[in-house]
């Protein structure tokens, strides 16, 4: 339907641009006389459409060649595009034998003002062009913000989780009783988590080396609720710590496995963190619990956002286990 409509829009605007250009070229010949160049304009409406269709197929041809659309892109445009139709029009010429090389004041006389106007032609063109690039940039940039707000939204949802925060206080209640030490750096490890999501909720991106900070506050708090029950083996690259990556992804990925699988001291729950030059690589046991939601709408969020990066996760599962990988960035 845009199309359509475009299309449309270039032909009357050839037509304006026909009418205008017959009635610049009457007055500075001298002979602006109504009859004339109605005639003319009558005479000239068809092959003015024509050429004004010639060229919007062309342009639409060279836009999905080119990956950029630039000055000298349109430029480029232009040209071949005088070039396919002056090369087609001097055929014409020569075929109707209208008009010969021996007589080139004739023929130069006809071709430079179609040449002039088909690049007014050309150029009207590209502005349709760049009008609907940028309308599709302005809603691509739209759907980037509203997929940012829902992973922002998922993230504030996780960030007040009565039941994360319910379960924390509860360990940190018995610690006090047990160890005031270690309830003391629970205590602290509790208010850096909370700390780094409220902080980081409006971030695209985050340092890895942040993020794994991140992570080991929280790893350290699911491990003193959970002991024996969690094992959590992380390896890095150090050269990786440089590289970016989407905040709370990895944490909520944690979070998935120990949402929708048991982990009790005779089947504990395995979680291994490896992270090369280029991906993380998350992967965990299966065995899955039976009364958990399983739609995914945390790993979907996930795969947009980077998306949104030009990025994509890759998910892998089998039997035994189920594995994420993150690429860095």
């Amino acid at each position: 339907m845009v199309g359509k409509r475009m299309f449309w829009g270039v032909v009357l605007l050839a037509i304006l641009t026909l009418a205008a250009c017959i009635a610049t070229f009457s007055a500075l010949a001298g002979s602006f006389q109504g009859e004339v160049i109605l005639l003319n304009f009558a005479m000239n409406v068809p092959m003015c459409i024509i050429i004004g269709y010639a060229d919007y197929k062309l342009v639409a041809l060279l836009h999905k060649r080119q990956k950029n659309t630039d000055a000298l892109s349109i430029v480029a445009n232009v040209v071949v595009s005088n070039l396919a139709i002056g090369s087609l029009f001097i055929l014409y010429y020569l075929i109707s034998r209208s008009a010969r090389f021996d007589e080139p004041e004739s023929l130069w006389q006809r071709l430079l003002p179609a040449i002039l106007c088909n690049s007014i032609i050309v150029l009207i063109i590209e502005a349709f062009f760049y009008n609907n690039l940028f309308l599709a940039n302005k809603a691509r940039l739209a759907k980037v913000e509203q997929e940012k707000a829902k992973y922002q939204l998922e993230n504030l949802k996780r960030q007040i989780n009565p039941h994360f925060l319910f379960n924390c206080l509860n360990v940190l209640s018995a610690l006090t009783y047990q160890d005031a030490g270690k309830a003391n750096l629970f205590a602290k490890k509790l208010s850096s988590v909370y700390r780094y999501l409220l902080l980081t909720q409006e971030e695209a991106k985050v340092n890895l080396q942040e993020e794994l900070d991140f992570v080991n506050a929280y790893i350290y708090l699911e491990q003193i609720r959970f002991g024996e029950t969690l094992c959590i083996h992380m390896t890095y690259d150090k050269e990786a710590l440089r590289k970016h990556i989407v905040p709370a992804s990895i944490q909520m990925l944690i979070e998935n496995a120990l949402k929708h699988n048991i982990n009790t001291r005779d089947f504990p729950l395995k979680i291994d963190i490896r992270i090369n030059k280029e991906h993380v690589i998350v992967t965990n046991n299966l065995q899955l619990r039976n009364t958990v939601n399983r739609n995914g709408v945390g790993l979907k969020n996930l795969e947009e956002q980077y998306r949104i990066h030009g990025h994509r996760i890759e998910i892998k599962k089998s039997d035994m286990d189920f594995t994420v990988v993150l690429p860095l960035f």
